[in-house]
């Protein structure tokens, strides 16, 4: 279990606490290493890579509708209780593409709790930019990844 399926846990055991979640989860699909958007509010999907023509970020290339799309689904995201943001990558921190503006969103705070998926080499540039947050980093292990969904759960519980 990764990154992506502790925040996929955390949103279904959130939900089925009654709170409200918003934001997007990027999933892999297919056999060739494809990623998928998912809302989270909603659970609309939408291709996310393609193998023609798009925004190329490393060895993927990103479809632009897709990411246009993704970033609308952010901004309808809030306000909620739990706010996902999957991932946050060199696209968003180097290039201001694609979810960028979960960076304003995140600022705005209309959320109790966000997780948010960043590399681990992007970690200290994006907890610079939202530092008046003074955001808590967790790192997701193989000794505490079974853990983590219910942990941070707990946590919008105990969150004023």
């Amino acid at each position: 279990m990764g990154k992506t399926t502790v925040c996929r846990r955390a949103v279904t055991l959130a939900k089925a606490a009654g709170w409200t979640c918003g934001g997007l989860l990027t999933l892999r699909a297919g056999v060739r290493g494809q990623r998928e958007v998912v809302e989270v509010r909603t659970g609309d999907r939408r291709r996310l890579t393609t193998f023609t023509a798009g925004v190329r970020q490393g060895r993927y290339l990103f479809d632009p509708e897709a990411l246009a799309w993704g970033a609308r689904a952010l901004t309808r995201a809030l306000p909620c209780d739990l706010l996902v943001v999957d991932e946050m990558g060199p696209l968003e921190v180097e290039r201001q593409q694609g979810w960028v503006a979960a960076l304003d969103l995140l600022r705005a705070g209309r959320f109790r709790m966000a997780l948010v998926v960043v590399r681990p080499e992007l970690v200290a540039e994006v907890r610079r930019r939202l530092a008046a947050l003074d955001p808590a980093v967790v790192t997701v292990t193989r000794r505490n990844r079974d853990q983590l969904p219910a942990a941070l759960v707990e946590g919008l519980e105990v969150d004023p």
